[in-house]
C-alpha cells in the first residue's frame, strides 16, 4: 500500500472516531439525559482512539526522508481536521499568515458552548460567529497564559495563537503618549469588526458622530466656516473678490481604561463562552463611557478633557440662541408640542439631510414626554397606539441613550436634535489591548483573595463637538432646555 493510501486510511479512521464522539456530545447538549456514564466512557474511548490514530499519522509523516513526499502528504490532508489534530497532539500542520483570519477554523469536538452567542453574530468573510468567538477566546486565553504563567498555562491556546495570529507571549510594545509600561499587546485586527460592531450596538456616539481614523496621536482636519460671496457687476466693471473661510478641528487621542473581573474557574473547553463574555464586557464598558463624555462630558480630566454636546449647548443662552429652545416650564409635564416643533424649525436646512437627522434622549423621557404628546394629539387610532418598536417624533427617528437624564431638573437639556455627523467628530486611534491579573485590586477588593481574574482593557480615542451654533446662529445640533424655575 502506498504512503498516500496509508495516510488516507489512517486519516479516515481518525475522522470516524472524532465524528462519532462529536455526535454523542451534540446529542448530549440537546438531551442531557443521554450523557450516561456509559456514553461518557464511550466518548473518552473514541477520543483516545482518535488521538492514538493521530499520533500514528503524525509519526508516519515525520519519518519520511523525502521532503517532496512529505509535503504532498500534508497537502493531501490540508482540508482535514487540523484543529482536531492540534488539540490531540499539539502538532500544527499548517499556519494562517499573520493578520489573516482562517477561512474555516475547525472547533474540536471537546469544546462546548452553553447558551446562545450574544456578542458574535452572522458570518463575516466566510467565518461563522461560533468560529470567531472560538478564535477570540483562544487569543484571550493565550494572553491570559502570558500575563499569569504561574496560574494558567493553556498550551493549545498558545500554540493556536502563535500559528494563527503570530502572537508571541514575550512580545511587548508601548502605545506611545502617556504609556510608560510598554506592556501592551494589541488585539489582532481580525476582531476589529466584531468589537466595533458591539460598541456601536451598545452605544450611540459611534453610530451618529463622524468617525475619523487617527493614524497618529493627533489629527487635524480643515473646517469650512464661510463661503464665497457673489456680487452684481455693471458692464465693463471689475468684480469684487471674496474668500472662503476655514479653521481647524483637532483631535488628540486619550487613553480609556475599563476594568472588570471574571471567575478564575476556566478551562480550554469553555473557550467559546469565555471569548463571547469577554468581548461583551469590554465593549459595553467602552461604549458606555464613550456615550457619557460624547453627550455629557464636562471638559475636566475625569472626562478626558472632552466637552459633550449637552455641555456645549449649555454655553448658549436658551431662548436667545436660535438653536437652543427654552421649554415652557421646569417640569417634563409642562413641555409642549410647540417646544419640540421649535427645535425642529431651528435646524438649518443644510443640516436636514434625510437619514442623518434624529432626536436623542433617555428611554423614560421618550415614553413619558414625547410619546405622551403624540398620544394626546388628535387622529390617533388603536392601531397606532398599539404599535411598538418604531420610535419617531415629528417625522424624525428617536435614538435612545441611557446616559441622558431621566429625571427633570432646572436648566436641564434632556433632549437634542440634529445632524451630529456635521457637528461632532469621533477620532478612533487604535484597537483595544487586553491584559489580565489575579493580584490586582478592583473596587478595593483583592482578586487573589476571591479567586477571580482582573481584566483590563484600554483604547484611545477623542471627541470634538465643534459645531453647535451660537447665540445668533443655529448649528447642525440643536436642543431643548428646561426652564430655570
Amino acid at each position: 500500500m502506498s504512503l498516500k493510501a496509508q495516510l488516507e486510511e489512517l486519516n479516515a479512521k481518525r475522522d470516524g472516531f472524532l465524528d462519532e464522539a462529536k455526535a454523542l456530545i451534540e446529542t448530549g447538549q440537546e438531551k442531557p439525559e443521554t450523557l450516561t456514564e456509559e456514553v461518557n466512557a464511550k466518548i473518552d474511548e473514541l477520543t483516545a482512539s482518535a488521538k492514538e490514530a493521530d499520533e500514528e499519522l503524525t509519526a508516519m509523516v515525520k519519518t519520511q526522508a523525502d521532503n517532496a513526499v512529505r509535503l504532498q502528504a500534508v497537502q493531501d490532508l490540508a482540508t482535514d481536521r487540523s484543529g482536531d489534530i492540534a488539540s490531540g497532539s499539539g502538532v500544527h500542520l499548517s499556519a494562517t499568515p499573520e493578520g489573516e483570519p482562517s477561512a474555516s477554523t475547525k472547533i474540536p469536538a471537546r469544546v462546548l458552548r452553553h447558551g446562545k452567542l450574544t456578542n458574535f453574530t452572522d458570518t463575516v468573510d466566510g467565518v461563522t460567529a461560533q468560529e470567531r468567538a472560538y478564535r477570540f477566546g483562544q487569543y484571550c486565553m493565550a494572553k491570559l497564559s502570558a500575563d499569569m504563567p504561574g496560574k494558567f498555562q493553556f498550551n493549545h491556546a498558545l500554540a493556536f495563537s502563535r500559528d494563527q495570529f503570530g502572537f508571541n507571549p514575550m512580545m511587548v510594545h508601548g502605545e506611545g503618549g502617556s504609556d510608560t509600561t510598554g506592556s501592551h499587546v494589541f488585539v489582532p485586527d481580525e476582531f476589529g469588526t466584531d468589537l466595533i460592531k458591539l460598541r456601536e450596538l451598545y452605544g450611540v456616539a459611534r453610530r451618529v458622530f463622524r468617525m475619523r481614523t487617527m493614524s497618529s496621536d493627533t489629527r487635524t482636519d480643515p473646517r469650512r466656516t464661510g463661503g464665497l460671496t457673489s456680487y452684481f457687476v455693471g458692464e465693463n466693471a471689475a468684480g469684487t473678490e471674496s474668500d472662503a473661510a476655514y479653521d481647524q478641528v483637532s483631535l488628540t487621542a486619550k487613553k480609556l481604561m475599563a476594568i472588570t473581573r471574571l471567575s478564575a474557574e476556566l478551562n480550554e473547553d469553555s473557550v467559546i463562552d469565555f471569548g463571547n463574555e469577554l468581548a461583551g464586557e469590554i465593549s459595553y464598558a467602552f461604549s458606555n463611557k464613550e456615550d457619557s463624555v460624547a453627550f455629557g462630558g464636562t471638559g475636566i480630566s475625569t472626562d478626558g478633557g472632552i466637552s459633550g454636546i449637552r455641555t456645549q449647548l449649555d454655553t448658549l443662552t436658551a431662548g436667545t440662541a436660535p438653536g437652543l429652545i427654552l421649554g415652557a416650564g421646569n417640569a417634563y409635564s409642562e413641555l409642549t408640542l410647540a417646544n419640540f416643533e421649535s427645535v425642529v424649525g431651528a435646524l438649518p436646512q443644510y443640516a436636514d439631510v434625510p437619514g442623518q437627522v434624529s432626536w436623542i434622549c433617555h428611554k423614560k423621557f421618550y415614553h413619558t414626554v414625547m410619546q405622551s404628546l403624540m398620544n394626546a394629539a388628535s387622529g390617533n387610532t388603536s392601531a397606532v397606539l398599539a404599535a411598538a418598536g418604531i420610535r419617531e417624533f415629528l417625522g424624525y427617528p428617536v435614538v435612545i441613550s441611557q446616559v441622558f437624564p431621566s429625571t427633570e431638573a432646572n436648566d436641564q437639556i434632556p433632549v437634542v436634535f440634529g445632524n451630529y455627523a456635521q457637528g461632532a467628530s469621533f477620532g478612533d486611534r487604535r484597537m483595544e489591548s487586553i491584559s489580565f491579573s489575579d493580584s490586582a485590586s478592583v473596587g478595593g477588593q483583592s482578586m487573589w483573595e476571591r479567586d477571580q481574574i482582573g481584566v483590563k482593557g484600554t483604547q484611545r480615542f477623542d471627541i470634538n463637538v465643534h459645531d453647535f451654533g451660537t447665540d445668533t446662529t443655529a448649528g447642525p445640533i440643536c436642543g431643548l432646555q428646561m426652564a430655570g424655575s
